[in-house]
Formats: structure tokens, sequence, C-alpha cells
């Protein structure tokens, strides 16, 4: 048997600091046995594109709560600006 490429304990840690599913961690550290560095390093881009993905969708969601904010903000200043502001704004 060869020599995995790198601890798996350590491997394992930085997975899990980064936040990835069990799941994949369980299949890294699998393939850190066997599969070449190549392998990984697909696996790890893989991985990485799938939480990127996922900070966008968080991003958008930031965004839309970001345009609300900004029309609420919008429509107080133009109440204010007609002397209509009932102190909420």
């Amino acid at each position: 048997m060869t020599e995995p490429l790198m601890d798996r304990r350590r491997a394992g840690e930085l997975l899990r600091e980064a936040d990835c599913p069990e799941e994949f961690i369980r299949r890294f550290l699998d393939a850190l046995e066997l599969a070449p560095a190549e392998e990984l390093l697909c696996m790890l881009r893989c991985q990485r594109c799938r939480q990127l993905e996922r900070v966008h969708e968080e991003q958008r969601k930031l965004d839309g709560l970001d345009r609300l904010r900004y029309e609420l903000e919008k429509l107080c200043r133009e109440k204010s600006r007609r002397g209509e502001g009932d102190g909420g704004c």
C-alpha cells in the first residue's frame, strides 16, 4: 500500500473548516488513500465551485434586501420632503 499524499486527519480538519459537506469529506478522505494528486485536485476544484455558487446565492439574497431597504429609505425621504412623514421614517 502506498503512503497517502497528506495526513487524513489534517485534510479532514481543513475540509471541515471550509464547511464542506460530510459526504464530500468522506469521499475525499477515501480517495486520499488511493487516488492520484490530479484527481484530488479536481475534487477540490469542483467542491470549491459548488461552495462559490452558494456564496453567490447568498449574495443575491443580500442584494434583494439591500434593494428593498433602498426603496423604503427613498420613500421615507420623499415623504419627509413633502412633510408627510409620520414619525416612522
